[in-house]
């Protein structure tokens, strides 16, 4: 198994439940969690600091997939 602990994490998603499921069950694996909750927050994130691994609800309301 790989290493992941220096790996950059985004979760997208718009419900808050399940970015806060998603930020604990992977917490463990690495520190570096950054979290958005809708597609113009996310692409800030990638444009400011481009995680190496996006995570991202494809069914959101206003910008999706």
């Amino acid at each position: 198994m790989h290493d992941l602990s220096e790996c950059t994490l985004l979760i997208v998603d718009d419900t808050e439940t399940n970015l806060d499921i998603l930020v604990e069950a992977l917490a463990d694996i690495t520190e570096d969690i950054s979290v958005a909750m809708d597609g113009p927050s996310a692409l800030d994130t990638v444009q400011n600091s481009p995680p190496d691994l996006i995570l991202l609800d494809i069914m959101m309301p206003g910008m999706d997939g």
